[in-house]
């Protein structure tokens, strides 16, 4: 059996965590590309995990990763061509390229981290670009790519938990976590947890997540769903089990826009 990466505890408390699973999806990824996450738990309440992504051979081939949208803006480092960008996705994006070999790292922020570090509105990064240099001026890039990639993380790293270490998550931050353990059945919960009317919802939504409440709604459903259906105790009759996180008909649906398998086939692939 593969294995998933699996949402993390602090303090004995469920965190978000959002599990990407493109070694399920793409045997052709698992085969050409290295992927692994690091959490550093002194600045988890803001970044979930570095990641770090290298060929696994010199040999030149074109291979697709399924990005799963999952509410985070990442910090990217195209080590190759020597950029670095802050991106998220709204929707899953199932025909990213990367022609390997090739080397990228990154951190996954929790989603509201962008805005709050940043002081742009999310909205900016997700579906597009935003580099670093135009954003902060205090990073020598030139220096930066000169060192070697492991060195590179290791400034990377640095530096960004630098950049949060004096910081404490606002409520915004904060509602992913609060919210994935038992996510609202409709938008109309979700204002009426929140104190929020439903334009006031979405206009502070677009702000901190670049998202729509429909959109983090379901975005924590199916993270939800996924946590369960990935574990290592998962059977194929959990799939009603997570039915109570969605209206039935929607279910299936819903779950192959994100994944674009059924539940059944990807309880089926984890467990080979």
């Amino acid at each position: 059996m593969r294995q998933a990466i699996i949402p993390k505890r602090v303090g004995g408390e469920e965190v978000y965590y959002p599990i990407q699973v493109s070694f399920l999806l793409n045997d052709a990824f698992t085969q050409a590309v290295v992927y692994s996450e690091t959490v550093i738990p002194e600045c988890s309440a803001f970044i979930l995990c570095f990641w770090s992504m290298y060929p696994k051979t010199e040999q030149h081939r074109r291979v697709k990763n399924v990005i799963i949208a999952d509410g985070c803006i990442d910090l990217i480092v195209d080590f190759d061509r020597k950029e670095i960008f802050f991106t998220g996705n709204q929707q899953t994006e199932f025909d990213y390229e990367i022609e390997t070999p090739a080397y990228f790292f990154g951190a996954r922020m929790m989603p509201g981290a962008f805005h709050q570090l940043t002081g742009l509105p999310a909205e900016r990064a997700m579906n597009d670009r935003v580099f670093l240099q135009n954003v902060f001026n205090d990073l020598d890039q030139s220096r930066f790519f000169s060192a070697g990639f492991e060195q590179a993380q290791k400034i990377f790293q640095d530096y960004l938990v630098e950049k949060f270490e004096k910081m404490t998550p606002n409520d915004f931050t904060r509602l992913f976590p609060r919210l994935f353990e038992s996510p609202p059945k409709n938008t109309k919960e979700l204002y009426d947890q929140l104190y929020f009317s439903p334009r006031q919802c979405q206009r502070v939504f677009s702000k901190n997540f670049g998202l729509t409440p429909k959109m983090v709604l379901s975005i924590l459903r199916f993270q939800k769903c996924l946590q369960i259906l990935t574990s290592e105790q998962a059977v194929p009759s959990d799939i009603m089990a997570v039915t109570n996180y969605y209206d039935q008909p929607h279910f299936n649906k819903d779950f192959k826009h994100y994944l674009g398998i059924t539940p059944l086939d990807l309880v089926s692939r984890y467990k080979k």
